[in-house]
């Protein structure tokens, strides 16, 4: 990934992707009985409203490392977060999962949109400006491209790594109200999600049992 032009572009994806994914969070959480999110001004697809600007660490997890990450050659990496209220869910194991599919459902949203576009630009003037050549019609339409990718490669890596059944990630919360008989083990091990993320993902190599799952998205494009 060269700086040059793909670090805006992800720059973008990322906050494309994490307005979908937060809101769909805030707006799930809403319909379901819990206004937390809503009365923050959270229940909205504006990346910039999940941010919280009086806020250090969401300002480094959210905007920072993000921008940070993408700088250094990588997909933008970074959280941002949605609160929830369990005790205004109506249903509180299987609302709370409802409300945690609902932010990489809003990730698929977003990547089933840039697919359609991708491949409806390829009836328009292309030019791949990478071969050289000057601005015109087609090298906006490229660009766009070039952003469509971004985005789509950004959301799947999140919508993937979300699912993953480790607290505080969403799939723990949907497996805790799939699998009934988890849900204590689950709990145990939510004070120590973030370590164990991290000695999975930074020290191990659990990365590379995303690449086949994100590679059969990536055979869509």
């Amino acid at each position: 990934m060269e700086l040059d032009y793909h670090f805006p572009l992800f720059v973008a994806a990322w906050f494309l992707q994490m307005g979908l994914h937060e809101g769909g969070h805030a707006y799930a959480a809403y319909y379901l009985g819990d206004d937390t999110a809503y009365l923050l001004g959270k229940r909205t697809v504006n990346p910039l409203d999940h941010v919280e600007w009086n806020n250090f660490n969401s300002i480094l997890m959210s905007v920072l490392v993000p921008c940070l990450t993408a700088a250094a050659g990588m997909i933008p990496m970074g959280m941002a977060s949605v609160p929830v209220n369990l005790r205004r869910l109506k249903r509180r194991d299987r609302d709370m999962a409802l409300v945690a599919f609902a932010g990489p459902f809003g990730n698929m949203v977003l990547m089933a949109i840039c697919l359609v576009l991708h491949h409806s630009v390829q009836f328009l003037p292309y030019t791949d400006m990478t071969l050289g050549g000057s601005w015109g019609p087609g090298g906006v339409v490229w660009l766009f491209d070039e952003l469509l990718y971004c985005v789509y490669l950004t959301s799947t890596v999140y919508a993937i790594f979300n699912l993953i059944p480790i607290p505080p990630l969403d799939g723990s919360s949907i497996l805790r109200y799939l699998a009934p008989p988890l849900r204590n083990i689950l709990d145990d091990l939510r004070p120590y999600g973030f370590t164990i993320l991290m000695v999975l993902f930074w020290v191990g190599d659990a990365g590379a049992l995303l690449r086949w799952p994100i590679a059969l998205v990536l055979l869509f494009w």
